[in-house]
């Protein structure tokens, strides 16, 4: 069975960014933060988009991205996109066909503890009470975020314990 990529998948703040090179190095993959990739493919970054061009075109992005970054014949990768990028029924369908999903379940005060002050910094969370913005957003996303293959709860992991979860994962996946 040939290797397929593997996409972590998680609210912000869920330690995609965290784990997703230390997965991809032990794996012997290469890491792609997909949000930086669309940064690069922009030249502008995320909250520039969002506010130029809004969140369908950076949604348009994400998708053309994710369907460049998984295409099938290619070396497998490790894709860290960010949270929103579930929601895209296209890019969920990657899932099972061209690459392995990896839910990383956080709880939203976990994962707002984690972001700390950086969560300005994410356009969905930005401005007055990002608790309650990250709470809407968990309740919207976990149903899809559970239509991965895989689910490893981070809530009370160390980033070491997270790695190792997630390569045993795709190391039985692989038939190692």
């Amino acid at each position: 069975m040939p290797e397929r990529h593997l996409v972590l998948v998680g609210l912000p703040g869920a330690g995609k960014s965290t784990v997703g090179p230390r997965v991809a190095q032990a794996l012997g993959r290469e890491f792609v933060d997909l949000d930086a990739e669309i940064e690069r493919a922009a030249g502008r970054t995320i909250p520039e988009i969002f506010a130029r061009d809004g969140e369908a075109a950076f949604r348009a992005l994400e998708r053309a991205e994710s369907r460049a970054l998984l295409a099938p014949g290619g070396r497998p990768v490790v894709l860290a996109p960010g949270g929103g990028w579930i929601e895209d029924a296209a890019n969920r369908a990657l899932l099972g066909r061209e690459a392995t999903g990896v839910y990383l379940a956080v709880s939203a005060g976990v994962a707002l503890a984690r972001m700390g002050a950086a969560v300005e910094g994410r356009p969905l969370l930005a401005g007055d009470d990002p608790a309650k913005k990250l709470s809407e957003l968990a309740h919207r996303r976990n149903p899809l975020y559970l239509q991965c293959q895989h689910t490893v709860s981070v809530d009370s992991m160390t980033p070491d314990q997270v790695v190792s979860s997630i390569v045993a994962l795709a190391s039985q996946e692989i038939g190692d």
